[in-house]
């Protein structure tokens, strides 16, 4: 039994003696899996709602803005390919594998070890499938890097299937999150969905229709990507989520 009228271990918020504030890095549920917060402790007071982005608590910088605009790059890129401005060509399988799909590996890594199942599988995910995408275009235009050599139509469109009913699963997990994170992965659920259907029907109008929303979709990755950024370098919320 404690006589001794100190303060006792996991008794409160901790708090120097002079009364300084601490603060102590968590997950904010309220911004969900993606947004890491503050919560700034005081000697009598507990202050609740300023959300900041930060690193996490084991020292890990926050990746999730490196992936976002790795898969930015990416998309966008393909999607301006999807809607005919240009063809398919050795540009776009670079930003497929390199920024699509290591950057996005890299952040996903990075979740692991910060110990955030959800945005480490997605990061991961997608960036393997970025870098399976750009072995597999570098076999259908013949270059050396395609050692498989070119897919067949009908196995291509059903990887693209099975991706897309993977990602669409994924968005249920979103839920909590804020609106933005919402809105994003939508429009990645019908990118996928209209580029797959355009791929099995091959209907040029559904591969453009995905090639727009795929820049909607990029576009919104860049929002999410700079409103954590700025979060986390000026210490407050520039850009809502």
């Amino acid at each position: 039994m404690d006589t001794g009228g100190g303060p006792k271990e996991n008794d409160g918020p901790p708090v120097s003696k002079n009364g300084s504030i601490y603060s102590v890095p968590m997950i904010s549920r309220q911004a969900g899996p993606l947004c890491a917060g503050l919560i700034k402790y005081k000697e009598r007071d507990t202050l609740l709602g300023e959300i900041l982005m930060s690193s996490d608590s084991n020292g890990l910088a926050n990746p999730v803005v490196l992936g976002l605009y790795g898969f930015a790059l990416a998309v966008i890129l393909l999607s301006v390919h999807n809607l005919g401005f240009f063809g398919m060509d050795a540009t776009i399988m670079a930003a497929a594998v390199f920024m699509g799909g290591i950057a996005q590996l890299i952040a996903g890594l990075m979740e692991f070890k910060r110990n955030t199942m959800f945005t480490g599988t997605v990061f991961t995910l997608l960036g393997l499938f970025w870098i399976a995408f750009g072995v597999l275009q570098a076999g259908a235009l013949g270059a050396p890097a395609g050692v498989l050599g070119s897919p067949e139509h009908t196995s291509l469109s059903t990887f693209f299937l099975i991706f897309t009913i993977l990602v669409v699963f994924m968005t249920f997990g979103t839920f909590k999150s804020p609106k933005s994170f919402i809105v994003t992965f939508v429009l990645i659920d019908l990118t996928l969905i209209l580029l797959t259907s355009g791929a099995f029907l091959e209907m040029e109008a559904l591969t453009k229709a995905g090639g727009a929303f795929g820049i909607l979709a990029g576009a919104g990755a860049v929002y999410i990507a700079s409103a954590e950024m700025y979060a986390e370098q000026y210490k407050k919320q520039i850009l809502p989520l």
